[in-house]
């Protein structure tokens, strides 16, 4: 079966791991290698036994562990053109390109990018799914377009971003430019915007949902946990919220 978890998600690091059969695909990651494998280790994979790495942008909390883990144990690393524009990137040993319009498999999962707004070179999200199970990542976008919409359906796991609560955000300790770059539309997502996308949601196949990347200064699990389990009363969908420190424990989708 297809399972998905969540190594760590918010600022001061990402890192998703998805898992079909043989085939282990490490989305991101913005931990020192030496974190990673502790990570890895806790959810029973080997760093040996990753496929490959996918890569949605640049930003460090998502990056910055990439090269060390990928060279060290030989992983060919996957990402945009235009995220393989930064300067870093030219220490991968392995590094493939992906069109950000075309799907393409790794190992026994298929895997299509979908193009998000976000404030770095072209970022990408991703649909993974095999035989009849699909998940969506979807954090690190400033708004929701009609695309993303008609790209992120018919899923049975949905990682979706409630960064911050807009009135903490407009309240709280960040910089005025920070405060814009954070709540604009190539920022992140709030969590009212995850609240109204999910609003008009087909749920009918949903199982799951995946609150991920909290600000720890601009939000509180407390109030996401109040706004899901509102939003998933008399649905046969659960939730989860992934921290900084353990992510989320393995989502089996069956």
């Amino acid at each position: 079966m297809l399972r998905v978890t969540s190594l760590g998600s918010g600022s001061k690091g990402n890192s998703t791991l998805v898992q079909y059969k043989s085939t282990n695909i490490l989305v991101d990651s913005g931990f020192s290698c030496r974190e990673l494998e502790s990570r890895l280790s806790a959810r029973g994979v080997l760093p040996q036994k990753v496929n490959a790495v996918l890569v949605t942008h640049e930003h460090s909390d998502h990056f910055k562990g990439v090269p060390a883990f990928a060279n060290k144990y030989e992983i060919p690393v996957w990402m945009s053109k235009g995220t393989s524009l930064h300067p870093t990137v030219s220490k991968l040993k392995d590094l493939n390109l992906f069109n950000s319009h075309v799907d393409f498999v790794i190992g026994e999962i298929n895997v299509e990018p979908i193009l998000v707004p976000h404030d770095s070179r072209e970022a990408c999200q991703f649909v993974l799914s095999a035989e009849q199970s699909r998940v969506g990542i979807l954090t690190d976008l400033g708004h929701i377009t009609p695309f993303i919409v008609q790209k992120f359906q018919q899923l049975d796991a949905l990682l979706i971003e409630f960064n911050h609560d807009k009135s903490m955000l407009l309240h709280g300790k960040y910089p005025p430019k920070l405060k814009s770059r954070v709540g604009g539309p190539l920022g992140h997502l709030s969590n009212e915007q995850a609240l109204e996308f999910l609003s008009d949601y087909n749920c009918s196949r949903l199982k799951v949902i995946c609150a991920m990347h909290l600000s720890e200064e601009n939000n509180c699990a407390e109030l996401v946990q109040s706004i899901l389990e509102e939003l998933t009363s008399g649905l046969s969908v659960d939730f989860v919220l992934a921290d900084q420190n353990d992510g989320f424990d393995w989502i089996e989708l069956v």
